[in-house]
């Protein structure tokens, strides 16, 4: 795949707990599971690159022993959760056979078990799951990544990940099998992505796919991020990054103890003329709460999830300066 690193699948063995609860933002309380520790896509700008339990760079762990200890944890469950979250901090569908063959053994044991799936992916949907996911079309709520249409924003940030195209046919084979997908537009990046040309073209493309609901995020940053994005952007867009963040400073925000985000003023004047485009189009945008705690948001398709299992809705996380 064009502009893939060089990343190498490494044989792990889980041990303890497979199904998690979150302890994040909307998820809060909601099982998730990761087949993979690191992601072949290397977005740059990953905060799950960050973590302190994250591979080393160049390196992708696949737990081999998932399907086998999930079979397992379940059949201690006296009630099977409602739904789960799969990968939470990579991608189900990352260009390796082996880490395809466990994200849909893994898919098929909840699904088998009558337990719902979320995911959100960047990546290049094969049959098989499609195949998979046309006998339970309730049980699955995914979410596609999809930024910008640009090839320059693609390279520049995501050359891992599929291109921009590959992820529009998934919208539309999924939609073929009845499951009408939601597109998560995170992050967007001032004075590249969010201008009126290129969301004017993305939400006409969306429109065309048959797409309902889009949820929006500015770029924020983290340590981790901000080292990336000063490493692995070309001079150009270091600028544009350095000038849009400068003189912010670090907050906590969700789970994050150390966040930047964008002036509220730029986000605020971004959101009202997407969201004012969206409408024009017949997309309904609406912003993620856990990323714009300052402002006013709202779920994502995957923190529906937890309200659907009978959470209260969240109205506003909390914005502490550090």
């Amino acid at each position: 795949m064009e502009g893939m690193g060089i990343s190498e699948v490494v044989p792990r063995s889980r041990r303890g707990k497979v199904l998690n609860k979150a302890y994040f933002g909307c998820l809060s309380g909601v099982p998730t599971l990761n087949v993979t520790n690191g992601c072949l896509f290397q977005c740059a700008y990953c905060y799950a690159r960050g973590y302190s339990q994250a591979p080393p760079e160049g390196e992708v762990q696949l737990y081999v022993n998932l399907p086998n200890l999930l079979k397992e944890e379940l059949v201690k469950k006296r009630v099977f959760p409602q739904w789960v979250i799969i990968n939470t901090s990579s991608d189900c569908f990352q260009p390796h056979p082996d880490i395809l063959k466990i994200a849909y053994e893994v898919m098929q044991i909840l699904l088998d078990h009558g337990i719902g799936i979320s995911f959100l992916t960047k990546g290049l949907i094969s049959g098989r799951f499609f195949g998979l996911f046309a006998r339970f079309p309730p049980k699955i709520l995914a979410q596609v990544g999809l930024v910008s249409l640009s090839e320059r924003y693609w390279k520049e940030y995501e050359p891992g990940a599929p291109p921009p195209e590959l992820r529009m046919g998934n919208i539309q084979k999924l939609r073929e099998i009845g499951i009408s997908p939601e597109i998560r537009i995170d992050p967007i990046v001032p004075f590249l992505t969010d201008t009126e040309n290129e969301i004017t073209r993305l939400f006409q493309e969306l429109k065309a796919a048959g797409v309902e609901k889009v949820t929006l995020s500015y770029m924020h940053l983290r340590p981790a991020i901000q080292d990336q994005l000063m490493s692995e952007l070309s001079p150009t867009y270091q600028k544009i990054i350095e000038a849009c963040f400068r003189g912010q400073g670090w907050n906590v925000v969700g789970s994050s103890t150390k966040t930047k985000l964008l002036p509220r003023t730029i986000r605020e004047k971004g959101y009202q003329m997407i969201k004012k485009i969206a409408e024009e189009i017949g997309i309904r945008a609406s912003i993620c709460q856990c990323k714009n705690p300052d402002l006013p948001g709202d779920l994502c398709g995957s923190g529906r999830v937890g309200n659907a299992i009978g959470k209260k809705t969240p109205i506003q996380l909390p914005l502490f300066p550090c």
